[in-house]
């Protein structure tokens, strides 16, 4: 190893330094010394161009502290994620500007079991989330039953089934877990039962949203405003990442009994918008009134415009469209239209039902299509672009096989499938379509022809995970066969570089019989990447 100046290893010290890379040498008084003064030199000379350097964004920065505000829709069975009808729906929603989608199931699970939505399977879950992904769409996973919780023995088989959900690493954090659809039993009753479901969660390490629901959901409170508030289960969650949920709707049949309080039938008080937005106001000034109480934000998981409680029709009002879930009436919609307002203007989610429980009852169709709402705020995608990286100024005389070696990375965790293609390869190369999880290496070959000699070619490779892509641009120059071969350069001599970094990755070269001219055109460091979002809207 041949000795380095005192300067020149002062400045690699400094170098190291500058990357984050600790080195130990054995350094002498005088070297010290000339280090100290070439940092110092270094440091007052001016600013060099060095636009080509990555800058980091601690964690902490550009990470929003506000509780999402998630818009969507339910009604949506688990197993539409095995025939196709899970990625129409989610697509659907995502072009009408939504962001959620609650997915049902709970056939099963423990004796209690409503059996309502069908059955559970992680694999059903794993495509939905994968799903989800391509849209940055938020998941609620209800569980929609009844009445396990006031039964003990299906209490323990309903924390135990969950218990096997949440020690898995779904990969995704977009999740809202719905424990219970619309749990029967008392507050303090439900409060426990929550309460040792959020404890067994945090437990296991599972760091999701929760929505929790109140009990007038199951026929268990009175209809004013301050009961609403106090018939929220109470819970306590050492993350604060639980949601408030109520299911609001104006069924005709309810109101018929007296059972929206002061919105009941009267003589003043008939069926119609003034009655709609009497129960509108109760149900939000109740929501309000409760986020403020337990600072918890509010996520309605539930609610719509359908104007019958029963499983079949059991009371018409006279505006009423349609005899399914999918129907309405002019006051219903109304009721649902004025509070879906009223939760837009005051940063309250909400999920409406139902999309559809496959081809069946789709209110999207219906009533959901005359829905005017506030669409949901896009966050930036939280995937990251493919890292891909190359150099210009490469070379070949025609008569020889250029071959590069070209490398591209995904930052994301889980690792995502990645693809790395050549988009304009000139006439003779060869650079084969590649894909693989998080790193892919692509070889580009070509032998160029008589004709192709004497001028430049910028090829263009580029690499996606599916969300998001990056490219860059290799410029090779090809000389003509007559052209004197730079003896300076070693045939299969490696071109290395290394981009150092939080996010940065690695692009490895390798030109293989690589003939440059004798006085080489100037190389310059120059990585070109993008980004461009491929989310449908």
């Amino acid at each position: 190893m041949f000795p380095l100046k005192l300067m020149t290893r002062s400045l690699l010290l400094f170098s190291l330094i500058i990357l984050g890379i600790s080195a130990v040498l054995p350094l002498s008084s005088n070297l010290r010394s000339a280090g100290q003064q070439a940092a110092r030199s270094i440091l007052a000379a001016p600013t060099p161009d060095v636009s080509w350097i990555h800058s980091f964004t601690p964690i902490s920065e550009g990470v929003s502290t506000k509780d999402p505000v998630i818009l969507g829709w339910g009604g949506v069975t688990l197993d539409e994620a095995s025939t196709g009808q899970m990625q129409t729906t989610i697509e659907r929603l995502n072009q009408s500007g939504y962001d959620g989608i609650r997915v049902g199931f709970s056939a099963g699970v423990t004796q209690c079991s409503s059996g309502e939505l069908g059955s559970w399977r992680p694999a059903w879950l794993a495509d939905t989330i994968q799903i989800a992904q391509q849209y940055n769409f938020w998941v609620i996973l209800d569980y929609h039953s009844y009445t396990d919780l006031v039964d003990g023995v299906c209490e323990q088989q309903w924390l135990s089934f969950w218990s096997g959900v949440l020690s898995t690493n779904w990969g995704y954090s977009r999740i809202v877990w719905e424990p219970i659809n619309e749990p029967a039993g008392s507050v303090s009753g439900l409060s426990t039962a929550y309460q040792a479901w959020i404890t067994q969660a945090r437990t296991l390490g599972d760091t999701h949203w929760i929505a929790i629901e109140n009990t007038i959901s199951n026929d268990g409170c009175a209809f004013d405003p301050l009961s609403l508030v106090n018939c929220y289960p109470t819970v306590g969650d050492p993350l604060n990442q639980t949601f408030l949920s109520i299911h609001p709707y104006l069924f005709y049949d309810i109101w018929q009994s007296g059972g929206y309080g002061n919105c009941g039938p009267s003589t003043t008080n008939a069926w119609g918008n003034s009655t709609a937005e009497c129960v509108a106001n109760i149900y939000n000034q109740g929501m309000l009134q409760a986020r403020a109480s337990y600072h918890i934000p509010i996520l309605d998981t539930e609610g719509g415009a359908v104007y019958y409680s029963c499983n079949n029709v059991c009371a018409s009002p006279p505006d009423a469209v349609g005899i399914d879930d999918a129907s309405y009436s002019s006051t219903t919609l109304h009721f649902i239209q004025y509070l879906t307002n009223q939760m837009g203007s005051e940063d309250m989610g909400w999920l409406w039902w139902e999309a559809g429980e496959g081809s069946c009852c789709g209110a999207l169709d219906t009533w959901g299509n005359l829905l005017r709402f506030q669409p949901a705020t896009r966050p930036e995608s939280a995937d990251q672009p493919p890292i891909l990286q190359t150099r210009t100024g490469l070379t070949v005389t025609v008569g020889s096989a250029l071959s590069v070696r070209i490398n591209a990375s995904d930052p994301d965790l889980p690792a995502q499938n990645l693809t790395l293609s050549c988009i304009n390869c000139p006439a003779g190369a060869s650079f084969p379509r590649v894909a693989g999880l998080s790193h892919v290496t692509g070889v580009f070959t070509w032998a160029p022809s008589a004709a192709q000699g004497g001028k430049s070619y910028n090829i263009t490779f580029i690499a996606t995970d599916g969300i998001q892509s990056s490219s860059a641009t290799l410029e090779v120059i090809v000389y003509p066969s007559n052209s004197p071969p730079n003896t300076s350069l070693p045939m299969g001599s490696p071109i290395v570089w290394l981009t150092v970094g939080g996010t940065a990755g690695l692009a490895l070269l390798t030109a293989s019989r690589l003939y440059r001219r004798r006085v080489a055109p100037a190389v310059t460091f120059a990585p070109k990447r993008w980004s461009e979002s491929t989310n449908k809207v």
